[in-house]
């Protein structure tokens, strides 16, 4: 079995030209849609966030622009990004007012439960803040200390899901028309039909049909489509 997200990144190491495409992960690059308007809703809020920890938990499943969001958040307060509890061991003893994304809160890291509890204390006397990410609910967590249990169950919550099509249409269109390429709408539609439904693959087949297009100094259209789909989704034992 070929993992396609896998595959599409191996082929997107492999395109021609070494060009640098920025991650599309600002605020001007991020359209709401029926999936994640309560999320961005939440983040336009800050620092109107709830106790405990002036904290939100973010729901939703993989490459359904959590991250991005994240990215928002961090933009708008300075917040440092957390992968792992040594990182978070050093946040919490840190001089600074704690502003932290705790990603993958829900992954198979043994987070500190102490760590964690003390962070949200310290957020809600120094005014600091969590963002967590996680594709099951905080609130439904098993919780080993009751008090930190208790407050998991107090975080505010905004779930986001995957993008639907008109929501993946509008980012296709957008990336494009931001790189003055004229993005054909039969092409557009094609491509809606055969890709998976998530931001992260909206990502990977728009910088690679731009890559692709300078490479072969061709303009978007369908059968540059279908090439490149058709190089990103294969096994790499057929390039």
């Amino acid at each position: 079995m070929v993992d396609p997200v896998n595959a599409m990144t191996r082929k997107m190491q492999q395109m021609p030209l070494d060009i640098r495409f920025p991650k599309l992960q600002g605020r001007e690059d991020f359209i709401i849609g029926a999936c994640n308007r309560l999320a961005a809703a939440w983040i336009n809020r800050w620092p109107d966030w709830p106790k405990p920890g002036h904290s939100l938990n973010l729901v939703g499943p993989a490459g359904a622009g959590k991250s991005h969001l994240a990215a928002i958040w961090q933009e708008m307060c300075g917040a440092r990004l957390c992968n792992c509890p040594v990182e978070l061991t050093s946040i919490v003893a840190g001089a600074d007012v704690p502003l932290v994304v705790l990603d993958k809160i829900d992954s198979a890291f043994n987070w500190p439960e102490d760590t964690l509890f003390h962070l949200f204390t310290r957020c809600d006397v120094e005014f600091g803040g969590v963002l967590m990410l996680s594709e099951k609910p905080v609130a439904q967590m098993h919780w080993d200390l009751a008090d930190l249990g208790s407050r998991m169950r107090g975080v505010a919550m905004a779930s986001i899901d995957l993008p639907d099509d008109a929501l993946i249409y509008a980012l296709l269109e957008k990336y494009f028309t931001d790189r003055q390429l004229l993005a054909p709408p039969t092409m557009l539609r094609y491509l809606i039909s055969r890709m998976e439904r998530s931001f992260n693959t909206v990502q990977t087949v728009a910088t690679a049909l731009d890559r692709r297009s300078i490479a072969d100094k061709k303009p978007l259209s369908v059968g540059l489509a279908r090439l490149v789909l058709r190089e990103l989704q294969a096994p790499p034992d057929q390039h």
